[in-house]
């Protein structure tokens, strides 16, 4: 683990090098930049003191897929709306994307609580908040990690294999939905942005944007223990990934916007954080 941290170190340094040039160089302003570089030292602080408490504490994990889900909800009901879609919660000047806060812990009680039947109810439940929010990107991140979770641990009930065929099908749904927020160069169409400015800042946005699955792929393979997990924080962020080539969705992490980034932080924290003395979540 210590060689893994190491090498996500290193690569959240290179892509935050590359996300403010690439950023800068699509037309973001001054703000952008300095709204960046907040949002990637808050990030390191999030996956350090994540790291270092989260796995110690005893989880209920319904309790957490709950709670992801009203948070949801909540942005459902008085989050800020632009073109029909509500995904965005208002922090003062900054709007931040939910699904990409709370999909991380979503998807790690779904992968760590496949033996507690309150989860899957809770799971389906998630994926109609994230079908009303008008988000594709985010139904088919959380579909297709719901789904490496489900084909890993390979549930003999019939319930975990329904609460996926839902999630697909509402992704279908939301992709079906005609997309009506116009693209922001430095947000949703950084690649294109990119190449068109700087062959050489477009193709290291491509290598470090594809990498990000990199750690989670990297912890499934050395430690057993955590491969469900692993492989299903691996699949939603492949998910942001080409939700972003498809259609004008945030480029995760390389693009600007400081949910992704803390989104990531989230997510190496819980997969390479120290073991809990006592693994079982509480009943």
């Amino acid at each position: 683990m210590r060689g893994i941290r190491f090498v996500t170190a290193i690569q959240a340094a290179a892509c935050f090098g590359v996300s403010l040039a690439a950023i800068g160089a699509a037309g973001a302003g001054a703000n952008a930049l300095a709204l960046q570089t907040l949002a990637a030292v808050i990030a390191l602080g999030l996956a350090l003191v994540v790291a270092r408490f989260w796995r110690k504490a005893r989880w209920r994990y319904w309790l957490l897929i709950a709670a992801c889900a009203l948070a949801l909800v909540w942005t459902l009901m008085t989050g800020s709306v632009l073109e029909g879609a509500r995904r965005w919660l208002a922090l003062g000047p900054v709007q931040l994307h939910t699904a990409f806060l709370v999909l991380p812990l979503a998807v790690w009680a779904v992968a760590r609580g496949f033996e507690d039947r309150r989860v899957a109810p809770l799971a389906a439940g998630l994926s109609f908040a994230l079908l009303y929010q008008h988000d594709a990107a985010s139904s088919l991140a959380w579909a297709l990690a719901i789904g490496a979770a489900t084909l890993v641990q390979r549930p003999r009930q019939l319930l975990p294999w329904a609460v996926v065929a839902v999630a697909a099908v509402f992704a279908y749904a939301a992709w079906t939905e005609p997309d009506t927020l116009p693209a922001v160069p430095y947000v949703e169409g950084l690649l294109a942005a990119s190449f068109a400015s700087s062959p050489v800042v477009g193709v290291l946005t491509a290598i470090l944007m594809f990498s990000l699955p990199a750690p989670f792929l990297l912890v499934a393979a050395s430690r057993p223990e955590r491969r469900v997990e692993a492989l299903a924080l691996a699949a939603l962020w492949a998910g942001w990934i080409f939700a972003n080539l498809f259609g004008n969705y945030p480029a995760p992490v390389l693009g600007y916007g400081a949910a992704p980034i803390l989104a990531w932080g989230l997510s190496v924290g819980l997969m390479l954080g120290e073991p809990a003395s006592q693994s079982d979540p509480a009943p």
